[in-house]
């Protein structure tokens, strides 16, 4: 049984679990070939920012209590994991810290425009800036295929067990 009193370590592992199963997501080839997703540091950035804005939106769609407290141990596996991803790609320690303010500020303006887009029924043009916004030419329809597939993931995530996110465990697909 999860308890009001469970302190945010309690998360670390379960987030853990999520933020992989993310990372399984924007590991899929076909938001490259399908969808038209940037296939770059940039592109799968943004395609991880928008599952866990997915992630992080469903579970306070819950209520604050333990959903804030799981919602910060998901953003400090992924910023954990993005620390560690940089130094592996040879960025060293003075310019770590510079690289993930970026990272922190794409972040958190990218939740803020998914979470404006969708309250604003806007989601096309929000992924059109951010999740494609590397791009010279848009595809529209790449876009509108998009913002499909994030409303059937917003669909079976609002379908899944509270308790069972809370425990790691989440399923993107129906």
């Amino acid at each position: 049984m999860l308890s009001l009193f469970k302190s945010k370590n309690s998360y670390a592992q379960p987030a853990k679990q999520v933020y992989g199963s993310v990372l399984e997501q924007v590991r899929l080839p076909k938001y490259y070939k399908d969808f038209g997703v940037p296939d770059s540091f940039d592109g799968r950035f943004d395609l991880m920012l928008l599952y866990i804005f997915l992630v992080l939106n469903r579970m306070l769609g819950e209520g604050r209590g333990e959903a804030e407290a799981f919602n910060q141990a998901v953003f400090d596996a992924a910023f954990a994991d993005m620390d560690q991803t940089l130094r592996e790609m040879g960025i060293g320690d003075m310019g770590v810290p510079k690289h993930m303010r970026k990272m922190m500020k794409a972040f958190n303006g990218r939740m803020n425009a998914y979470e404006v887009a969708l309250k604003e029924d806007d989601l096309e043009d929000a992924l059109g800036k951010n999740l494609y916004g590397t791009l010279d030419a848009i595809d529209p329809k790449h876009i509108a295929k998009m913002a499909q597939k994030v409303h059937e993931i917003i669909t079976v995530l609002a379908e899944q067990d509270n308790a069972e996110i809370l425990q790691g465990c989440v399923r993107f697909e129906g």
